[in-house]
Order: C-alpha cells, then structure tokens, then sequence
C-alpha cells in the first residue's frame, strides 16, 4: 500500500482473506479511497455559547461530499447554525429547525451577517403542534375537535390564567377579579375583529376591563385595539399564551406566566418622491420587573432592549423579506434608530412591515400603509 500512496503510481486496493487469499480486488485508478479519520479539517470552533458547535471546515467538506448546488440541506437541531452557514455560502438551499429560542436567535443574526445572504423566513411551526396537543389532550387522536373538547381547552387556559369560566356570552370566556377574559383559538391568530367583538360585548356588560389571551396575534393590532378600547371606556390587556401550557410538568407545577406583548412604535417619512425612511421611535418590554438584574442595570434607554431590527418595504402578507437590516455584533454595539431611504420604482400603495428583535430573541412587528 504504502508504494502506490508513496509514487505517483496509480492506485489500486486488495484486500485479503484470513487465510492469505486475494479477497477483493480494485484495478488501478487515479481515485482514492477516502480515510475515517480526517485530520486535515479542523473538527470543533469551541465557543463559549455552544462547546460543540462544528467547525465551518469540516462541514464544508460533508456538504460538498454529499450534494450538489441548490440541492436542500436540513439540520435538524441547528444550534448556533453552522451548517446553515456552509450550505448558503455553497449555494444550497437549506432548512433549519431547533426547539431553543436562543439558538433561533443566534442563527438568524449570524444569517444576517453574511453578505449577499438569499432572503430567508423563520417560521414558527407551533400551530401545527398545538393542533396536536389539543386533539390528544382534549380530543381523540387524529379525529376533529369537538364542541367538549374545545370546552375543555378553554377551561384549562382560564385556570391557568386563574380566571373562572362564564357562560351565556359570545366572545367573553371568562372571569378574573373584575377583568372579563377572551381566550384566542389555538390554530389562528387574534384578529382585530375579535377583539372588537369581545370589547363591544365588555361594553354591553359595563364591564371596565378585558383580558385577551392568545398565541398569536395579527400583525400590527396593538396601537389600534387598545386605545380603540380606551376611547370605550375598557382598559384592554393583549397576553401571550406561552408554550409552556403544553408542557405537563409546567402546567402540574402551576410554572405557566402570561406576559403582555412588547409595543413598537415607528414613524415613516417621505424624503423625496416615492421614497419612505423608517424611523423607530419607541419600544417597550412589559413586565420588565421579571428581567434579571444584572440585564436591567444595564439598560439605560428603550433601545437597548432591541438587538436588531429590519424592513420589509412591501410586505404582502407571506414571507418577510428584509430590504433593510441593522443590528448589534460584539465588536460594536450600537444601533441605527433611522433606517436608510428606500425608493420605490412605481407609484402606488404599499404595506411596510417593521420587525424588532429583542435581546431575548423575542419578535415584535408594526405594519405601516404608505402610498408613494
């Protein structure tokens, strides 16, 4: 072996028996049969947020083994995204999944920073497990939800909220203290129609304050539905339905907080003809009492809560494509509050789409119409 490794000689294998025999043999040819044992690629990166994370080196070498330009490469459990990273510098289309927001977090900024990275979308796929969990705990296992099962459902969130059901009401569900409460579905978002409805029926009752818990909610509802709500006399709280409700052990242990959604708020200018510039004038956290102390003493203005955040200059209901983009790296931490100019290249009616991304990894998103 070591005479053909050794010459330029082509290259042959056998392999032999245990008796001596000539078990397997390979002609001559100019390819190598490749070793197991790669020490000419750097295996690990071995930083400190992810102490396994590989190293771009050896996934280069997988992915360029193993597919083709825009062939699709998945992983699984991506972490911090290395392998996302290799596959779209190679040219291949890729999917990433992972179950940990932070991971989610770090992989979409380290996307962002490439250059000349292909528009991508992070998609949260958690509608199609509630619709799962809801058919087994409160249903039958592939059979549709029943009128008892949904009963069922909104009695377990109003008892994890510590409302009390009520009945005979439209749009109301239920009650805590003196806030009435409406429970959003689990396969849809909470519109603003909905929440109209449940604050017209708060009315109706002479009800002064209503809670709306939901997973997720229409884009661009909050400025309008709680000052709409105000001005009718209701003081109206928007709470996020956390994951953690489907969790067995969270929800035994009574583990299961509901938080109020972040506010944004922008202003959009027009520098010249058919341009808008997007400014951001405000963000806030609620419930910043829960965020540990060590963050909040460093916090000295509400934007230090924003990691980055991005501009979809003609959003149009599917995925976010982001035409402006700033965010903080390490090495430098500061912001744009301003965004750069963008010019349109015909006339008409657009739906700008703000996205901010906090320091958790949490997204918040304000959709502006501009006609230009």
């Amino acid at each position: 072996m070591a005479y053909w490794r050794d010459t330029d000689k082509k290259f042959e294998f056998i392999r032999k028996s245990a008796t001596g025999t000539v078990e397997n043999w390979f002609s001559p040819n100019d390819d190598k049969i490749g070793d197991t044992v790669w020490d000419d690629v750097k295996t690990y990166e071995n930083r400190k947020d992810y102490a396994t994370q590989k190293h771009e080196q050896l996934l280069t070498r997988v992915i360029e083994w193993l597919s083709q330009p825009n062939d699709l490469v998945a992983d699984f459990f991506c972490g911090s995204g290395t392998t996302l990273a290799v596959a779209e510098k190679l040219d291949r289309r890729w999917i990433g999944c992972d179950l940990g927001r932070w991971g989610i977090h770090i992989t979409r900024k380290r996307l962002l920073g490439m250059e000349n990275c292909k528009p991508f979308d992070v998609l949260n796929l958690g509608r199609y497990e509630r619709q799962y969990w809801q058919g087994v705990t409160f249903g039958k296992k592939d059979k549709p939800v029943t009128e008892q099962a949904l009963y069922e459902y909104l009695a377990f969130i109003l008892k994890l909220h510590g409302s009390q059901p009520v009945t005979g009401l439209s749009h109301l569900h239920g009650k805590k203290g003196k806030a009435m409460v409406h429970v959003g579905a689990v396969d849809a978002p909470v519109t603003i129609g909905e929440i109209e409805s449940a604050v017209e029926e708060c009315v109706k009752l002479k009800q002064k304050e209503l809670h709306v818990l939901g997973w997720e909610w229409e884009m661009g509802l909050q400025n309008l539905v709680v000052q709409e709500a105000k001005n009718r006399g209701v003081k109206l709280l928007l709470l996020q339905i956390p994951r953690e409700v489907m969790e067995q052990q969270a929800a035994d242990k009574g583990d299961v907080r509901f938080f109020e959604l972040a506010y944004l708020e922008a202003a959009i200018r027009k520098p010249k003809k058919r341009t808008v510039q997007v400014t951001l004038k405000d963000f806030v956290i609620p419930n910043a009492e829960l965020i540990p102390d060590e963050v909040r003493n460093k916090v000295s203005k509400w934007s230090d809560y924003i990691d980055y955040w991005a501009v979809d200059w003609d959003f149009r209901n599917d995925t976010f494509m982001q035409g402006w983009v700033t965010y903080r790296t390490r090495k430098d931490r500061t912001l744009a509050l301003t965004s750069d100019p963008h010019t349109y290249e015909e006339p008409g009616k657009y739906r700008v789409l703000v996205k901010v991304i906090d320091i958790f990894g949490n997204d918040t998103s304000q959709g502006y119409d501009v006609e230009v």
